[in-house]
This record gives structure tokens, sequence and C-alpha cells, in this order.
């Protein structure tokens, strides 16, 4: 495959939102590096070594352990809101407009370590402080509260009382489940979901990651989603696909996570191509950038020189993701009117 030289640079400049990207995913080594050094934590239980230039991983249990130590530095409002503006400063220098960022109440809101949670008004004012910081930026944030299935059981009501409660952050647009699918299906979760979209909020759940199609069918046909983050083994079934793309659903593709916890074997196996052909909506994402070290541009660039994706593609991606968004609308027109504006040959 010979590889347009110019390519990394046409991305960089393209402007872009980005719809599957976790806050606490998003914390960088010097990230977790400031706040453990904000509370006086030791991290070498972790890594012995000290902490290493980059995040390493063997499989998605690898990847948790190290992902909840990062999670357990979080302990205030102020700390959410420097997380959230280390993560916009980042989007701001990829030339990305418009994030929906997933953050997971739940996990805030717990007792750890001997240590009382996270008050509601405090989480919520350090996103609104985060979103408002990145605002000055240049990039507005949605935000996507989930419920995460391998912790918050569906007999728990945590994370649908506080959706229900009024003291939600600004800009909170959708309701996810996220978490490991693997004995944790979607379809108990029903009545969550269906409180959710009582208050307006539209579903955007995980499936189709370490799980195959069925846990795709049970996201869209019991939980209503409008959108799947991840969902590549729909593959798996033809009639899956056959329903997703009769109801337009957008897949949030993210391909530097679906190597690094080895749902594929290789990036250069990646589906995308096969999604793409079959005439699926789809779009590209970091998914937990800071643990992956990988950025938006990366994972386009990603898609163009090992998966075959041209300009054209790109352009189209963007533009059927700003469609599938939650976004304002005069953003909305904005955003479509630059992308379609971009020279192709640039």
């Amino acid at each position: 495959m010979s590889i347009d030289a110019s390519i990394p640079t046409w991305l960089h400049d393209l402007p872009k939102l980005e719809l599957h990207v976790h806050l606490e995913g998003s914390m960088s080594v010097a990230t977790v590096r400031e706040l453990a050094a904000r509370h006086d934590v030791d991290t070498t239980a972790i890594w012995p070594d000290g902490l290493p230039l980059a995040f390493s991983f063997d499989g998605f249990p690898s990847f948790a352990r190290q992902f909840f130590f990062g999670l357990s530095l979080l302990r205030s409002g102020a700390d959410l809101a420097t997380i959230t503006d280390d993560l916009a400063a980042t989007l701001a220098s990829q030339n990305v407009r418009y994030a929906e960022i997933t953050t997971t109440a739940y996990t805030h809101f717990l007792d750890r370590g001997g240590r009382s949670g996270i008050s509601w008004g405090e989480y919520r004012e350090g996103l609104n402080e985060g979103r408002r910081r990145a605002a000055e930026r240049g990039v507005e944030i949605g935000w996507v509260i989930d419920i995460p299935r391998d912790l918050e059981m569906p007999d728990q009501t945590v994370t649908i009382e506080y959706l229900e409660s009024g003291q939600t952050p600004d800009g909170l647009v959708a309701i996810g489940l996220g978490g490991y699918e693997v004995g944790f299906p979607a379809a108990p979760y029903a009545e969550h979901f269906a409180r959710a979209r009582a208050i307006g909020l539209p579903a955007v759940p995980h499936a189709g990651e370490t799980e195959g199609a069925d846990s795709v069918r049970q996201a869209v046909e019991v939980l209503g989603a409008v959108r799947i983050g991840h969902g590549v083994r729909c593959l798996e079934d033809p009639s899956l696909v056959d329903l997703l793309i009769d109801r337009g659903i957008m897949l949030e593709v993210c391909p530097t996570s679906n190597d690094l916890l080895q749902v594929v074997e290789r990036i250069e196996d990646h589906p995308l191509p096969e999604l793409l052909a079959a005439g699926l909506r789809v779009c590209l994402n970091t998914d937990d950038p800071g643990w992956f070290a990988t950025d938006l541009v990366t994972e386009l660039a990603i898609a163009s020189e090992l998966l075959g994706v041209d300009r054209a593609q790109h352009l189209a991606m963007q533009l059927d993701a700003v469609d599938a968004s939650f976004i304002a609308p005069e953003i909305a027109l904005a955003l479509k009117t630059e992308i379609v504006d971009y020279p192709i040959d640039a």
C-alpha cells in the first residue's frame, strides 16, 4: 500500500469531532504523575520500576488494574476539572471542535480505600468547570454518563437516580453502558435505559467489543441504542448488520483500543474496511487516549495508512459523525460547512 506523505498534515488540519472518548481514560502518564504527587500517592504498587514512558497491557484485565489505580487519584471536583482541561488541550491541538465525552459517575460516588466519594454537587461542579475551560480552548463538550456494567449491577440504581436528580452537569446529552461485557449482558439494564429515555436521554451503550453480535443486538433491541460504542463484532451476524443499516445506527470504532485490548490480533486486521464496505455508519475515535497513548489524528492516520481509508471517506465519516452527534444545531451547521469546504487535495 502506498502512503501519502501529506496525510498526517491533512488529517490534523481537518475540522473534527469525537464521539467516543472516556474522561477517566484520557489520563496520560503525565496526568497520573501530577495527581499522584498532588495526593501523595505511591505508584510503585502498580509500576514497581516507576511510571513508564507509556502504559502497556496484555488484555482487558491488565488494562483495568492500571485504569482503576488512575481512577483512585480522582478525589475532588478540582481533579475532574484538571483532567477535563488536559483532555481539551489535546483535542484543541488536534483541531477537534466538539467531543462527546463519557464519564462514569458511579465510580466517583463510591467510598474508596477509607475515603468517601465525591458528592453529586462536587462532581457536577468539577465537570462544569472543566467544560468551561474546554470552551475557552475552542472545544465544545457534550457529556455522556454511563453505567459501569461490571461494577453497578442491574439491581442497583445509583446512576439512573443521579441522572434523574437534576444535579447533572451542563451539556449532558446521553446515557451509556460501559465496562467489561463478558458475563455482564446489556438486557438486564432495560429499565435503567427506559427511565433515561423518559427524561430525554438517548442510549449510546458499548457492545460488540469483548462479546459478539448478540451483545450488539441486545443493545439495539432491548436498550434502544441510537449509537453503539465499538460494535465491530456485528459482522459475525449478517442479519444484525442489516438491522444496524436499516436503523441508521452509528458505530463508534476505536482501532488502537481494539488492538491493545486484543479484540483484533493485529491492527492491520482491524475490520474497519469490512464495516465500511458493508454500508455501516462508522466514525473513528480514541476510547481511552491517555492510557493507550493515542489521539484522534493518530487513529485517522492508522485508518489511512494501514486500513486503506481515503480522504473522501474521512470527510464523509466526519460529516456523518456530526449527524449522529447531539451537537447544538448552530454548532453542527458551522462545523459541517467547514468540513464540506475543506479542500480534499490540501
